[in-house]
């Protein structure tokens, strides 16, 4: 238990205390000018202004349209939401850019990036939102269904009078998730367009505020062109303070969602776009040119690449982070969750642990950096697999921790009885009972590690230690690389999907996922 609270303690207090003492700190004396100027500054306001946008628009389309994927989740596109599931936005992103790239000028025009960020970053939200509002319809009583048939046949009907009304809760609960994975989201406006198209209004004195600049951009800037630690404090401080308010309105916010027509045409649309980023994924594999441009000839050469050093090497790199982040996890969250069910407050330390969930990002991050940077962790597989364990660790705890409370309790007294020690008890009767709880942990974990890329790109710098996501990552880098080799990223991505697809597609049949209901 004290090795989890110190975990806690390490990985997600620390980074908070580290970030707002920073912005109180300038040449080494105690100030408030830099969290002021900040205050003041255009470039801040700018940002701040695109992340609630950004958020806004992302969380609700990604919220509607889930609500009809979710009805039609049993159907023939079930394999669809698995597939948009398993795609990393490292993957994802770079092909939405070869396209457009190719056939639009969305570089140069702030409106059209700005939109198409959002709908590339509510693309990824889609199927984990799904899963959670399909979790929360299977606890509807099937009684009221039989009833309405008595009346009507017409689905939509019964959806929007019986089944929305009982989910409110949960539809207001995954709109403010998606929101707030929206606003810290780094990936999609990074690798999209390096936080462009360029805008008039953005130039400042810090430099050019792109039309999908966010905060979260803005402080990658900030630490990659090594401005004071104090500027890059004072934002992370103020994304915190309004994070927190966002915690606190929450259930404030009142939502009224219906199955219509739109939500249908833009489900379909979504799982068009996944058939066709499949198409384009698999066109660049197998043609010679590296180019978008150039088509060049049609070849099978290109899949050498997976007979190369470098790239077992980064899939021995990502297996390892993954496989111990799961474990780790694992171990982790369901010890935690079995001695907070002992304690009278454990629904209370449950609930601030998961409340300081959604402090976690790009923001934080940093200061993890500048932390394991003292203790000369860096450059390790060891800090990655921290900090992914850090993130997972409340969702997995909160998974495992309902779990166990609806455990026969007969059996814990039995146990006792028999003179099983309380672990003696967590390991041989708890967990062993429990194999589709470890099947669904081990999962999220597992996709969790094999996607990461924040934690590798801001804490590796030897090529040697890189897992797949920044092998790609340098095959096609960000839209300011002019050397893209668009064929063998392909390949790569393929193989990355096929191994995730089989994973998935092998433990999704063992896992129970109502329990997402939990998140």
């Amino acid at each position: 238990m004290i090795i989890v609270l110190a975990f806690i303690f390490f990985l997600n207090i620390l980074p908070l205390i580290y970030g707002f003492s920073s912005s109180l700190i300038y040449d080494n004396s105690f100030t408030l000018k830099i969290f002021l100027s900040t205050l003041k500054a255009k470039y801040f306001y700018l940002s701040l202004f695109i992340s609630l946008l950004y958020a806004l628009f992302s969380s609700i389309l990604s919220t509607y349209i889930s609500i009809y994927t979710a009805k039609i989740f049993k159907k023939i596109y079930f394999p669809f939401l698995i597939i948009g599931w398993i795609i990393p936005p490292y993957i994802g992103v770079p092909i939405f850019r070869s396209f457009l790239e190719k056939y639009t000028s969305f570089n140069t025009n702030p409106i059209f990036s700005f939109f198409f960020s959002v709908f590339i970053t509510s693309w990824f939200l889609i199927p984990f939102s799904t899963f959670f509002i399909y979790s929360h319809i299977q606890n509807i009583n099937k009684k009221y269904f039989e009833v309405f048939q008595l009346d009507s046949n017409n689905i939509s009907l019964y959806y929007n009078h019986i089944v929305i009304p009982n989910i409110k809760g949960a539809i207001s609960s995954i709109l403010f998730l998606n929101f707030i994975s929206a606003f810290k989201d780094f990936q999609v406006p990074w690798l999209l367009l390096e936080g462009g198209a360029p805008m008039k209004i953005g130039i400042t004195f810090k430099g050019v505020i792109g039309a999908t600049t966010n905060l979260e951009v803005l402080i990658y800037k900030f630490f990659y062109q090594n401005i004071d630690s104090a500027y890059i404090g004072s934002i992370f401080t103020i994304t915190i303070i309004i994070l927190t308010i966002m915690y606190s309105l929450r259930k404030r916010v009142k939502v009224s969602f219906k199955i219509t027509f739109s939500n249908k045409l833009l489900t379909y649309l979504w799982l068009f776009t996944i058939f066709i980023f499949l198409i384009i994924l698999i066109s660049l594999s197998f043609f010679t040119s590296p180019s978008i441009y150039i088509k060049g000839n049609f070849t099978l050469e290109n899949f050498r690449i997976i007979f190369h050093p470098t790239f077992y090497q980064a899939l021995l790199n990502t297996i390892i982070i993954s496989v111990f982040s799961a474990f780790c996890g694992i171990i982790l969250s369901t010890f935690f969750a079995f001695k907070l069910l002992s304690l009278h407050i454990g629904e209370k330390v449950l609930e601030f642990f998961n409340f300081s969930k959604i402090f976690f990002g790009l923001h934080s991050l940093i200061f993890i950096f500048y932390i394991f940077s003292k203790i000369h962790i860096l450059n390790t597989y060891t800090s990655v697999i921290l900090v992914i364990v850090s993130k997972n660790l409340p969702f997995l705890t909160l998974l495992s921790y309902y779990t166990f409370k609806s455990f026969p309790k007969g059996l814990y007294y039995i146990a006792k009885l028999d003179g099983l020690s309380d672990n003696k008890f967590f390991f041989k009767v708890l967990l062993a009972n429990n194999f589709p709880l470890i099947s669904s942990l081990f999962l999220l974990s597992f996709l969790s590690g094999f996607n990461a890329f924040l934690p590798p790109l801001l804490f590796l710098y030897d090529e040697k230690k890189y897992p797949l996501s920044l092998l790609l990552y340098n095959y096609v880098g960000t839209f300011s690389n002019h050397y893209p080799q668009w064929n063998i990223f392909a390949v790569i991505s393929i193989v990355i999907l096929l191994i995730l697809t089989l994973v998935t597609t092998t433990l999704v049949k063992i896992m129970d996922l109502s329990q997402l209901k939990y998140y």
